[in-house]
């Protein structure tokens, strides 16, 4: 079943949806809209190849916009938050997390667990507010040891699409966070089931230690995908084309194509970071192409 404070539309999103799934209680809360030059996407592949694919679904238009879906999970005593958005930087048109709890009735003292599909800046820079102050003070941070440990030490970026330049400022940014929060922070392996109910899958190339999580209550699934898509279109089509945003470019084209190929067989319902709002769906093979079914 579920709720809905606005109509749901793909471009201007409703600041907040409940949802259920078996005995568990959620809520996809928008954190905004970002957008990204065209160039991010596709690197290596021409300009007029990319345009060609994209002038099928609309207008060309000079950038890509990302909606960021937060997933929230009330779970017996638990209220489980995946990712945290933009944060303040990102501000008017995301870092609007905190507003859109408030909307939906949750204070930050209300979330007991954080867990972090990856640590890239779109998903963590919501832990602190701008005086770099703790803003969910009360919650455990869970987060892949593989990922922590690769943006701890001597980060290999050779096969990202990336400059090092970037990179390297990147990486300093994401220590930073992790020594605000170090104290609440907590690991996990793929092996680890998290609260009964979220087993994280290990799903490198976007990162090393990126994750997706299937949930699970009774029989009824879904599995939350992170960042393995960051449009419906084009990396749904042409998987390996990639963005500077992967740090292994190769293999996040790889595990983009596994996860396009496993669930078109399986059938199985998805929730995307950046699909479009509210982020669940399907993703569905016709003609030897894979496509996106935004449906709840």
């Amino acid at each position: 079943m579920i709720t809905d404070n606005k109509n749901v539309n793909r471009y201007f999103p409703s600041n907040f949806i409940k949802h259920s799934l078996g005995e568990l209680d959620m809520i996809v809360i928008s954190d905004g809209e970002v957008q990204y030059e065209n160039s991010c996407f596709a690197p290596g592949i021409p300009k007029t190849i990319l345009e060609e694919i994209l002038r099928n679904y609309g207008p060309i238009t000079p950038h890509f916009k990302l909606p960021h879906n937060i997933l929230v999970i009330r779970f017996k005593e638990h209220v489980i938050m995946i990712d945290t958005g933009n944060g303040y930087k990102e501000s008017p048109h995301a870092g609007r997390l905190l507003d859109n709890l408030a909307l939906a009735g949750i204070a930050p003292k209300d979330i007991t667990n954080i867990i972090l599909t990856h640590a890239h800046p779109d998903h963590i820079n919501g832990l602190i507010d701008d005086k770099n102050s703790l803003i969910f003070p009360k919650a455990k941070i869970h987060i892949s040891k593989k990922e922590f440990e690769f943006w701890q030490g001597e980060a290999d970026f050779s096969k990202s699409k990336n400059t090092t330049e970037s990179l390297l400022s990147l990486q300093k940014e994401i220590q930073f966070f992790f020594s605000i929060v170090q104290d609440q922070l907590q690991f996990f392996t793929g092996k680890d089931l998290l609260f009964e109910c979220l087993q994280p899958i290990l799903m490198p190339g976007h990162t090393p230690g990126h994750c997706i999580f299937t949930i699970t209550s009774g029989n009824e699934k879904f599995t939350h995908l992170a960042d393995i898509f960051h449009d419906e279109i084009m990396l749904f089509t042409q998987p390996e084309w990639g963005t500077i945003f992967d740090i292994d470019f190769e293999l996040a084209g790889f595990s983009r194509r596994k996860v396009l190929e496993d669930f078109a067989r399986s059938g199985q319902q998805v929730f995307g970071y950046h699909l479009p709002w509210p982020g669940f769906g399907y993703i569905c093979q016709e003609k030897g192409s894979f496509k996106w079914d935004s449906k709840i």
